[in-house]
């Protein structure tokens, strides 16, 4: 019973340590890209919450002790706040690009698709009421974008613009993002080497499942 208990807590720990290692390896790798990199907020924030989803879900798996309302209670209340949280749909965060290389990104991008602007306080002001406003994250060198309110034909026009703009730029690798990926073989290899030598009994544990 001894084995089977150290062989949960190391099941336990693999399954929360590996996403986050893997998140840390995409952050790293996004940040090592001989140009910055692009991706939409809503993608982004997916990455972020499958990576953190088993710090939340064992906890709630336990509280709920088998009971199938209480699991619907959790994820009907999970759900409610990812969608309070999730970012807009005219929103990107690029990777690897210091604050003042977007600014210019970003101007260069809405000239490209034919959206005139004003420039103030690092917000950009589209006519209509529209803001293109950017919030820089220094640490890990990425800003991240959100343009609202404004057509969708625009944003898609602006999203295209500044994806080949990026592509002309050129980025160097960060010692943040070599940090993130020794940080990421760490975390990938500890649990690993938890688990490996307990092989034999996982198989056993799935053979007397499955028969």
């Amino acid at each position: 019973m001894g084995g089977v208990g150290d062989l949960g807590i190391s099941l336990r720990i693999a399954t929360v340590v590996v996403p986050v290692a893997l998140y840390f390896l995409i952050l790293g790798l996004l940040n090592s890209r001989p140009c910055p990199q692009l991706l939409r907020g809503r993608r982004d924030f997916a990455l972020l919450i499958v990576a953190l989803s088993p710090l939340f879900v064992l906890p709630v798996l336990s509280w709920a002790g088998g009971s199938w309302l209480a699991l619907a209670a959790a994820a009907a209340a999970g759900g409610g706040g990812l969608a309070l949280l999730r970012p807009p749909a005219d929103s990107w965060v690029i990777y690897n690009i210091t604050s003042a290389e977007a600014v210019e990104a970003v101007r260069h991008a809405l000239r490209a698709a034919g959206l005139a602007f004003e420039v103030r306080d690092r917000v950009f002001h589209l006519p209509g009421g529209a803001t293109v406003d950017l919030s820089p994250f220094p640490l890990l060198r990425n800003v991240s974008i959100c343009m609202t309110p404004t057509e969708r034909g625009a944003s898609r026009r602006f999203e295209a613009a500044l994806a080949r703009r990026l592509c002309t730029l050129s980025a160097e690798t960060s010692p943040m993002a070599m940090a993130l990926l020794l940080v990421a073989a760490a975390m990938l290899v500890a649990p690993l080497a938890m688990v490996a030598p307990r092989a034999g009994e996982i198989v056993r544990i799935l053979t007397g499942m499955l028969y």
